[in-house]
Parts: C-alpha cells; structure tokens; sequence
C-alpha cells in the first residue's frame, strides 16, 4: 500500500491518530500523572514509587518532611506538561534538599513550590492542581559515564502494541537535568531492532558529539532495549490509548520503569530519528496485532535500519538454578529458584508471598504438576532476574518441602536461554523436584 512520506505534523497527529484512536476517558487519565501511577500499579508495571500526595496546602504544612529518603526525591505537579513544575532532588540531608544541577532548597521553599503547583502554576491552563513526591531512579551507570546530569529517558511511540519510533532523551547542564527538547535535552535516534543509537537532535540542530565528551551519538547500545520495548507496548495497551508516547527510565541495575504516558506525544521525535513518524503508521494502521509481545516482534522486522541486519541480537544465558529477587512495594526477599522451561507459569511458595504482602488478583488457575491437579489462586510479583525486572502473574502453593520456594515458567523466560547443569549436582531428591513439575 502507497505510503505518505512527509513529516507527521500537529494536525495530522491530532485528526488521524490522537482523535480516532484515544477515548477522551483515557486522554483525561493519561494527563493525570497520579491517575497514569494508579493504573500502572493496578496493572503490576513497573514504576517508581510513591512517596507522598497533596491535594490542600495543610496536607503540604502537616508532612513530615524528614521521612523522605536522604539519596533524594522528585516532586511533580500531577497535570503539569512540558516538564514544568519537576524538581528531582539527589540528595537530602539536615533539611536541606539538593538538586540535580546543585541548587539547594530548603524545606520552606519545597513547600512553597508545592504550593505553587497547588495553585495551578504548572497546569494545563493553570487550572488548580495537586502535588506529588515520587522515588528518585538512580540512572543507569552508562548514562552517568556518557556525562548525563539527570536521569535520561527513552519515549517510544506505540500505536495498536507496535512499538513504532523510539528515542533516547538525553538531559544537559543547558536543560537543567530534565529530559526535556524544549529546555535543551538532546534527543537521540534509535534503531528499533537493535537499540543502538542512529543520530542525535537538539533544538540548536544535529549533534555529532555528546557535549563535554570525545563520545559519538551514533552508535550507543540501549541496554535492555527487548524489555524496554515489551514494557512500553504493554503499557500502551493498559492505559487504553490506541496512539500514546510512553516514556520508560532505567533504573541503578538496568530495569525499565514507566515514568510517564502521554496522550499527545510531541513530533521532534522524527528529526532524532531522520525519519517520517507518518510513514511507518500508515504501514501498520491496518495490522491486527493480537498482543503486545506480537507488535514487538513487527516492530523489529519492519522498522530496522540496513545496518541492523550485521549486530547479533542480545541473548542472555541461565542455568538452571539462579538467584532472583521478588519485590512488590517496598518490600523484597532474594532466593534461589529454579528455571522450568517445562512449567508455563511462575509459581511462588505460599510462605513467601504472605511474608512480601503479595496481592492477590482473586483470580485462579488450573495446574497439573507431580503432586496431582488443582486450582491455584494468582498474585502479582515483580521478579528481578539477572538483570530484567519481569512482571510476573504467579500461581500460588505450598513449596516448604521443595528446595527451591520459586519455579520461574517459561512464560516469564522471554529473551534467555537457559543452559541445562548436570544431574549429579543434586540430591535424589532435587532431582524428583527438577523433573517433576509441569504446568
């Protein structure tokens, strides 16, 4: 099908895509950012955490502001736009919060902010507001040596669970440590089969180097770049926008975090990538895409660049046995658990989702395993394992006389490769447990 190869512009944006395909229910929640924080949490994807709200000024007077963390914080307006109202905090100590361009604020004029926001003073159309602190990511140790002063994001567009154009926004001293174009962030192409970085755009035009360094924009690999795909298509899909902008952050260990969704995501991201946004929607707008998993997948095939074809994708390699680290809040346990490539679901011992307050979802699921068949009940988990963070629907049962308390399933194993060890590494009856549970 002829395809139009001209810039996507504002009111093409709005009349093909934004109208059409995004509800006004989903546009009013995708501008709430505290709406956007209950429906990712409500959907176990993951974000950072929730520290405090404000809806009056005596909510702001009567916190306490000395049980913030002293590694820092960030408070936001909850419908503000354009990144205004944002200040990220790196540090916080004896009442005195520090910035991350070094400005110190003390606790009268972090209240004083957040009554401005109260006020309406970042809001869409100044309209009265409330004000929010959320966990400080710390960023990825790569973005910090590439000279980063913030925490850099990655924007992909999603239309129908198909990831279609990506860039890495790159914040400067210029732009104050925010991610944002319009302040001086540098916004860098990526190649949406590999992750690695294609060109580089700021508002003063293309640059070639990243400032203060020898580094080339063209050519840096985005860790994780499967995972943060697959995370953004799904959050596309929960926020009930058909078109959205989903802005992704790599945390410390290089897990992907949602940090925002955007209804009417902004069009610079086609000078980043040399490339027509409205070219490659009119490709796929007819496309049944049955799953997120499925549109990151044709995102790969479609929209990879010549180059791509001579990187070898990213597989990681388990045995068997790996330490994981199950979480959900605030909470979280390391353990030993086994890969089963022959289970299909996760399961959890019982003892350990009561111990991290695991929610149940009040739903239940059939289950065939060495011990006869049943109906167990589901939790949500957030499981790190080497590396990724997976959001994970987990079956739970009684695992005290197992050796292993979680059985990772393949559904939760996209993207490893799992190396099987040596039975005589176990007991008679780790290995009953090793063969024995299918699902």
């Amino acid at each position: 099908m002829p395809v139009n190869k001209a810039p996507l512009g504002m009111n093409a944006r709005n009349y093909l895509y934004i109208y059409p395909y995004n509800t006004g229910e989903a546009k009013r929640r995708a501008d709430d950012k505290l709406a956007t924080k209950s429906m990712l949490l409500k959907n176990g994807i993951a974000t950072p955490a929730m520290y405090a709200q404000f809806e009056n000024r005596k909510q702001i007077q009567e916190f306490d502001w000395s049980s913030l963390p002293e590694r820092g914080f960030v408070i936001k307006p909850a419908r503000g736009y354009a990144g205004g109202g944002i200040i990220a905090f790196r540090k916080f100590k004896n009442g005195i919060a520090t910035s991350v361009v070094g400005e110190q604020y003390t606790i009268d004029q972090i209240q004083s902010h957040a009554f401005d926001v109260l006020d309406g003073g970042f809001s869409l159309q100044y309209l009265p507001d409330k004000c929010f602190i959320e966990e400080r990511l710390v960023p990825y140790p790569m973005f910090r040596k590439l000279g980063a002063i913030g925490v850099p994001d990655i924007r992909v567009i999603v239309f129908h669970h198909i990831p279609v154009m990506a860039m890495l926004r790159f914040p400067t001293e210029e732009s104050g440590g925010k991610a944002n174009l319009s302040l001086g962030a540098i916004a860098f192409g990526i190649d949406m089969r590999t992750g690695i970085t294609t060109a580089a755009y700021s508002k003063k035009g293309m640059v070639k180097v990243i400032p203060s360094t020898k580094v080339k924009t063209r050519g840096i690999k985005i860790p994780n770049w499967d995972q943060i795909l697959l995370l953004a298509a799904r959050t596309q899909q929960a926020s009930g926008l058909g078109y959205a902008g989903i802005d992704v952050v790599l945390d410390r260990e290089g897990n992907p975090n949602i940090l925002e969704v955007n209804a009417r995501p902004g069009l610079a991201i086609q000078n980043a990538n040399l490339d027509s946004l409205r070219t490659r929607l009119e490709r796929i707008e007819n496309i049944p895409i049955p799953s997120p998993e499925r549109g990151v997948e044709v995102a790969k095939s479609l929209f990879a660049q010549a180059f791509s074809e001579k990187v070898q994708p990213e597989t990681k390699i388990l045995t068997v046995i790996q330490p994981v680290t199950v979480s959900w809040g605030n909470r979280s346990i390391q353990v030993e658990a086994k890969l089963d490539t022959g289970a299909y679901r996760t399961s959890i011992d019982r003892r350990l989702v009561n111990e991290l307050g695991l929610p149940y979802t009040g739903e239940t699921v059939h289950v065939t395993s060495a011990s006869g068949q049943g109906e167990r009940p589901l939790v949500r988990a957030n499981i790190l394992l080497s590396g990724r963070k997976i959001n994970s629907l987990a079956s739970v049962t009684d695992r005290r006389k197992m050796k292993f308390p979680v059985i990772i399933g393949r559904k939760d194993l996209g993207g490893f490769l799992i190396k099987p060890v040596l039975w005589n590494n176990y007991s008679d009856n780790d290995q009953e447990e090793l063969s024995g549970y299918t699902s």
